[in-house]
């Protein structure tokens, strides 16, 4: 080689030796990592997955109390009542179900009552996967960066689930002691624990079950004042916004426009349904209480218009209190809640939009903020969807179940669509047909909220706009 480049070796001339390497190929397995790509259509199949298993597990024996197996349609009632967090029943949890039963309609409520997007979110964190934009708005966190300090979807995600199990736990710590002495002597102390913690996770999560027997909720326990204050704490922390929540630790300045609708519109519900039943029903629902008793009980249902239990016979509520009732039932809790119905925000936006179409405004203002005019019309179409779910569902189901009264079914009909669990009767004197459309009440009502609003553009598609022309209304 050196003698063919000219190059001769002299004495001292050192010579060095290079290795020349060979390239080597290494073959790798590329990190497969799971990509969420969120469509409405999968929370729907998501839920519906659940209340089937959750139904096919109520009907095998071992969740019957008598040992034989429960019908699966009332099984699949049952089920979807729990998911959806509802409370409507066609017969008594205590008496019907044995002790697996009633731990598979607990697990039912408390994963519809955060949703069970929610848990598949946690999991998938927990895998150690990362939430995109969509990951987040399909889990429910879509107001996170406006509603918290900034912080990511997992942390968001850890503080939802710490909240729940502080708040479940400190529910069950506060009803033990009741159980274990107000309950008949027949109790044991492992069922007093059981029914303490059973009644704790269905009040924060407004899914209204109750083992109290015999069809009754807690009408039995109207004059003891304790159990009805730490339950109704219980399902007014679950009403409102996991997000409003956490934002309210912050300054008052710093509440964002979603927190003060909700704190505003939930207390104010609160207070106007209080005094509508003690007017309304002070010598019906609560004739043979104290005044004391009375107020602790009126805002107990106040507070219940998104939980569905009751220390009163409803189906004794007057015609004024009823139709009240359905209003409350209807409007709900707060989004990203335990709670249902069209939620606070959609009330409060309709109605900012309602003063503002009087006083002449062209835009809805509300605590000096205007509220963008997608979310206006996301709110004005939901309300307006819901209304047209509620009525052609009363429709359907008067016209299978005739026999039934109308204020009855009207009630029933909109405790299944608003989830809420309270009923006068209807539930459990309606056919197979009136039960299965209060199955897809309670499931439309459960999804429908949030299928709406994902389907719904945030921002409006303007490619091209028409020529605007007045239209007489009024």
């Amino acid at each position: 080689m050196s003698q063919q480049r000219g190059y001769r070796r002299r004495p001292g001339d050192v010579v060095l030796r290079r290795v020349r390497l060979q390239p080597e190929r290494v073959r790798g397995r590329r990190q497969r990592r799971l990509r969420i790509t969120p469509r409405a259509w999968m929370v729907v199949v998501l839920f519906a997955l659940v209340m089937l298993l959750g139904g096919l597990l109520l009907h095998l024996p071992f969740s019957s109390a008598s040992g034989e197996p429960i019908p699966f349609l009332d099984a699949l009632f049952t089920s979807v009542s729990a998911v959806s967090v509802t409370g409507l029943t066609r017969f008594d949890t205590e008496e019907t179900f044995s002790h697996v039963g009633e731990f598979i309609t607990l697990a039912l409520f408390q994963l519809g009552g955060l949703g069970v997007t929610m848990y598949a979110g946690v999991l998938i964190v927990l895998a150690g996967q990362r939430l995109g934009i969509r990951g987040r708005a399909f889990f429910g966190l879509e107001l996170m960066t406006t509603a918290v300090d900034g912080s990511g979807a997992s942390v968001l995600l850890r503080r939802v689930m710490i909240y729940t199990a502080i708040i479940e736990f400190t529910t069950f710590i506060l009803l033990l002691p009741w159980f274990m002495i107000e309950q008949p002597g027949d109790v044991s102390y492992g069922r007093a624990v059981w029914l303490a913690g059973y009644h704790a996770i269905s009040a924060f999560n407004n899914a209204g079950f109750d083992l109290m027997g015999g069809s009754r909720s807690f009408i039995g326990q109207a004059h003891d004042g304790w159990p009805m204050v730490v339950m109704g704490i219980s399902a007014f922390l679950g009403s409102l916004s996991f997000l409003t929540v956490f934002n309210l630790r912050q300054p008052r300045r710093r509440w964002t426009l979603d927190t003060k609708l909700v704190i505003t519109g939930m207390g104010a519900l609160l207070v106007i349904g209080m005094a509508f039943f003690l007017i309304a029903d002070w010598s019906r629902l609560f004739a043979d209480q104290s005044v004391g008793s009375k107020l602790v009980n009126s805002l107990f249902l106040s507070v219940n218009r998104t939980t569905g239990m009751t220390t009163a016979p409803l189906d004794q509520a007057g015609d004024d209190a009823s139709l009240a009732m359905i209003i409350l039932m209807f409007i709900g809790g707060a989004s990203t809640s335990t709670a249902s119905g069209i939620k606070i925000g959609s009330f409060m936006v309709v109605s900012f939009g309602v003063i503002s179409a009087l006083i002449g405004s062209a835009r809805v203002v509300a605590f000096g903020r205007e509220i963008p005019s997608s979310v206006v019309l996301r709110a004005n179409a939901l309300v307006l969807i819901a209304l047209a779910g509620y009525t052609f569902g009363l429709l359907f189901f008067i016209a299978v179940d005739p026999k039934i009264e109308i204020l009855p079914a009207a009630f029933d009909v909109m405790s299944a669509l608003a989830n809420c669990g309270w009923s006068q009767g209807a539930s459990q004197a309606a056919t197979q047909a009136g039960a299965n459309i209060l199955i897809a009440m309670m499931f439309v009502g459960r999804l429908g909220p949030l299928v709406i609003t994902t389907l719904i553009p945030d921002r409006p598609r303007e490619r091209f706009r028409f020529p605007s022309e007045a239209v007489r209304i009024g």
